[in-house]
């Protein structure tokens, strides 16, 4: 900002107004990001003693939120399949619901359809496999 000739007047109040009004910028510039980064996480308490109490554990909802968990998606599972042992009295109930989800409930009854986690494209349930595992059922029981 050197000396100023009687000529340069203006010029120089120009230059002297637009150093003012860009060093003001700046500093409002970067307060406002200080604060933003300052406070962007939050604070959350967590004692260092145990007398003054625990950390408590995130929701189930919050752990969703954040990302920590998935959200199980559901599907109707409608049933495909009843076998019935002839030892025990219970059945092998196979579902199918939506993208081939397949699932295996062993129950005294087969509700028609209910709601079941949904796994795309899963391959059926081998009724050799189910059969036996009822007998391994039995087995387990005497």
């Amino acid at each position: 900002m050197g000396n100023c000739s009687s000529l340069k007047v203006s010029r120089c109040d120009l230059i002297k107004d637009y150093y003012w009004l860009i060093t003001t910028i700046s500093v409002i510039i970067g307060i406002f990001l200080f604060t933003i980064l300052a406070h962007a996480k939050g604070k959350i308490y967590e004692p260092k003693d145990a007398q003054y109490g625990t950390k408590k554990d995130y929701t189930r909802q919050q752990k969703i939120q954040q990302g920590i968990t998935e959200q199980k998606k559901y599907t109707t599972c409608r049933l495909a399949k009843r076998i019935k042992s002839r030892v025990t009295g219970n059945q092998a109930c196979i579902y199918k619901g939506g993208n081939k989800t397949y699932t295996l409930m062993y129950e005294q009854t087969c509700p028609k359809q209910y709601k079941c986690v949904y796994n795309p494209w899963s391959k059926e349930p081998n009724i050799d496999d189910v059969i036996s595992s009822l007998n391994q059922i039995k087995k387990g029981n005497k």
